[in-house]
């Protein structure tokens, strides 16, 4: 049984997948297997490498994609990357390993900023705590691993709230009462680019989803923000 299963959706992003799968690839002194959920569309050249596997969503959606990584998860602890994300820090599994073993069940790590427009890297290095997610969602999900144990406990994402199933996940985790352990190093880059942009329509859903999620879990009345808006 490895120590991670490191989970990787993606939708027809080939370029950005590769550059993610190798970035998974190049961790040290760390034990892993690698999952891809493919929801749709073309799929990089995939390494060939024994600790790879490929799942198919068909189309199910982003939400019942990260589902589908997790129920097909051997390791002890599940670490996700967006597949237009990367990790920038090669001990990022060794250090999560290390505050797992500590007996952390929920670890999140900084990031930076990547601008598709060339311009620098902006940091992203945010707290979070039960109080502060009733406000904001200042985790970045490419940066978080838990123990799989965690996961069987609190129960599956909701797929009702598609754009913020992760914030209702770190809120359901933090009022579990499992710590939210910070490991304040800079460990993944969040690519900023066109594709993850919100037009008019898209902003509407988000907002009524954002209702959603207020509503579930008796929050009031929440700003819509980007990550961006953060650094």
């Amino acid at each position: 049984m490895p120590t991670f299963s490191v989970i990787i959706p993606t939708c027809n992003r080939p370029h950005f997948l590769a550059e993610a799968i190798a970035s998974v690839l190049a961790q040290q002194d760390a034990d892993f297997e690698l999952l891809i959920v493919n929801d749709g569309g073309a799929l990089a050249s995939l390494p060939q490498d024994g600790r790879m596997r490929h799942l198919e969503n068909a189309r199910r959606g982003a939400v019942a994609a990260r589902s589908l990584g997790v129920a097909a998860a051997r390791g002890k602890a599940i670490a996700w990357l967006d597949d237009d994300d990367q990790w920038i820090d090669r001990h990022h599994l060794a250090m999560a390993a290390a505050a797992l073993a500590g007996g952390a069940d929920f670890t999140f790590g900084d990031g930076v900023m990547r601008y598709e427009d060339g311009s620098a890297d902006r940091s992203f290095a945010r707290d979070a705590t039960s109080a502060s997610l009733a406000q904001d969602n200042t985790i970045l999900i490419s940066a978080v691993t838990y123990t799989r144990a965690l996961h069987q406990s609190l129960g599956p994402f909701d797929a009702a709230l598609p754009y913020y199933w992760d914030w209702d996940w770190y809120l359901r985790v933090a009022r579990s009462g499992a710590p939210l352990q910070r490991i304040a190093k800079p460990v993944v880059a969040i690519r900023v680019h066109t594709a993850n942009m919100s037009g008019e329509a898209q902003k509407q859903a988000r907002q009524d989803n954002l209702s959603a999620l207020s509503h579930k879990h008796g929050l009031g009345e929440l700003r819509l923000k980007n990550h961006t808006d953060f650094v």
